[in-house]
C-alpha cells in the first residue's frame, strides 16, 4: 500500500470514532492499539466541569549520535457537529468531505492519521534519526486545555512542530498573538419596574454604556477585540440587578495588550459609581510568540519543504494553538499548515495530496534530525 492508500485509509478510521473536545477516551484507546511502539498517556481533570481527559506521547528514541531533537503535535478532538462522521472520498476531485451534516474532523484528524502513518514507517526504515516525539492532544479546541496539563519535563526536544493550520501544506505560521478574555459584572439593585422602577438601578443599562465604550473590531494591524456576550435581567417586570459582560483582545504587541487592559479598567473605573458595584475578571489565555526568516528553527523548515518542491508561506496568525503553550514553556514551535479547508463548518474537506504531503513533510523533518 502507497503513503496515499494508507493516509487515506488511516483519516477514514479516525473520524468515524467520535471524539468531541474532552470525550477523547474512544480515539486513544484506537491510538493505543494502533501504534506499536513505547507510549506514555498522561491523565489530567479538569475539576471545574468535572471530566478528565488526557495526552498520548509516543517516543521514537534516537539511533544516531549528535542528532537533533524534534517534536510533532496533533489534537485529536473535534468540534460540534462532530457526531457519526461519514466521511466521502471524491477520488475525482482528489478530495474528502463530509455527508454535509457534520463537520469531516480534518481539523486535526488529518495531521492524526498523517503523524500515524509516519511513525510507521520510521520504525519500518530506521533511517538515521534523533529523538523524535509524536503528541497527540486532548481538548484543543475549547481552550487549549489539554497542552495546557501536559507535563513538559517528559520531552527534551530541540524544537518542534504543531501541525493544525488551514491550507495547502507549505504555510508556516511563524508569528501569533497574545490572548486575553474578560468578564465584568455589573451589580445593580433590583425594584419592581412598574411600581418603584425609580428604587432601582437597572445593571443592564449601565452595560450598554459600558459596552459602547469598549473596544471592539481591528484596533490596529497587531490589535482586535470583541465584546461576544452580555447576559443580565431574570424578567421584564424587574429593574435588572445583574448583568454580565464578556470579550477577549489580542495583539502581536505587549505594548497593545498592556494599553487594551488599562483602557477597560479606565472605562470601568468612570462607571463605578452608577451602580452598586462592578468586579473584573480578566485572564491570560496564552502568551504570542514570533520568529524571524533567518531564525534556527524557521530555516530548517524551509529547508525540508524547497526539497519537496514546496514553496513555503509565512504567515502572522490571529487565533492561538498548542504553538504558543509550547513557545511560553520555552520549547521552540512553529504551527504548520496540512491542508484543511472550510474548518468548523459543515462544508470542511481536506485535498488527499495534503495529506500524502504532510507524511512525506514529517518523514523529511526526521530525517534531517540526524545532520547538525
Amino acid at each position: 500500500m502507497n503513503f496515499k492508500e494508507r493516509v487515506v485509509n488511516e483519516f477514514i478510521e479516525l473520524v468515524k470514532i467520535d471524539s468531541i473536545s474532552l470525550e477523547e477516551k474512544k480515539l486513544f484507546d484506537y491510538l493505543n492499539d494502533r501504534i506499536k511502539c513505547e507510549k506514555i498517556f498522561q491523565e489530567y481533570s479538569v475539576e471545574e466541569l468535572g471530566v478528565s481527559s488526557g495526552n498520548l506521547i509516543i517516543k521514537i528514541p534516537a539511533n544516531t549520535s549528535n542528532a537533533k531533537s524534534i517534536f510533532f503535535d496533533a489534537h485529536v478532538d473535534t468540534v460540534e457537529p462532530g457526531r457519526g462522521i461519514i466521511p466521502i472520498v471524491k477520488n475525482d476531485e482528489g478530495r474528502i468531505v463530509s455527508s454535509g451534516n457534520t463537520i469531516l474532523g480534518s481539523d486535526d484528524k488529518a495531521a492524526v492519521a498523517a503523524m500515524v502513518v509516519a511513525i510507521e514507517e520510521i520504525l519500518k526504515n530506521n533511517f538515521p534519526h534523533g529523538d523524535i516525539y509524536f503528541l497527540f492532544t486532548s481538548a484543543e479546541e475549547i481552550g487549549l486545555i489539554g497542552i495546557k496539563h501536559f507535563d513538559f519535563s517528559i520531552i527534551r526536544p530541540d524544537f518542534g512542530f504543531v501541525l493544525d493550520s488551514h491550507d495547502k501544506v507549505g504555510r508556516i505560521v511563524v508569528a501569533a498573538p497574545y490572548h486575553y478574555k474578560y468578564k465584568i459584572n455589573i451589580k445593580g439593585k433590583a425594584s419592581h419596574a412598574g411600581i418603584e422602577p425609580d428604587k432601582g438601578i437597572n445593571a443592564i443599562k449601565v452595560a450598554a454604556k459600558i459596552v459602547s465604550k469598549l473596544p471592539q473590531g481591528k484596533i490596529n494591524k497587531d490589535t482586535v477585540a470583541n465584546v461576544g456576550t452580555i447576559e443580565g435581567g431574570k424578567a421584564t417586570n424587574i429593574v435588572a440587578e445583574n448583568c454580565e459582560i464578556s470579550g477577549e483582545f489580542r495583539s502581536h504587541s505587549t505594548y497593545f495588550i498592556d494599553k487594551t487592559k488599562r483602557k477597560i479598567e479606565k472605562i470601568i473605573s468612570k462607571y463605578k459609581k452608577e451602580v452598586i458595584d462592578i468586579e473584573l475578571d480578566m485572564k491570560e489565555m496564552y502568551k504570542g510568540f514570533k520568529y524571524e526568516i533567518n531564525d534556527d528553527i524557521v530555516k530548517y523548515v524551509t529547508k525540508a519543504l524547497l526539497s519537496m518542491g514546496i514553496k513555503p508561506i509565512y504567515e502572522k496568525s490571529g487565533g492561538g494553538s498548542n504553538t504558543n503553550i509550547y513557545n511560553q514553556n520555552n520549547i521552540k514551535a512553529l504551527t504548520l499548515s496540512i491542508g484543511m479547508m472550510n474548518i468548523h463548518s459543515t462544508g470542511e474537506y481536506i485535498e488527499i495530496e495534503d495529506m500524502v504531503n504532510l507524511v512525506k513533510l514529517i518523514l523529511r523533518l526526521s530525517e534531517m534530525t540526524a545532520y547538525r
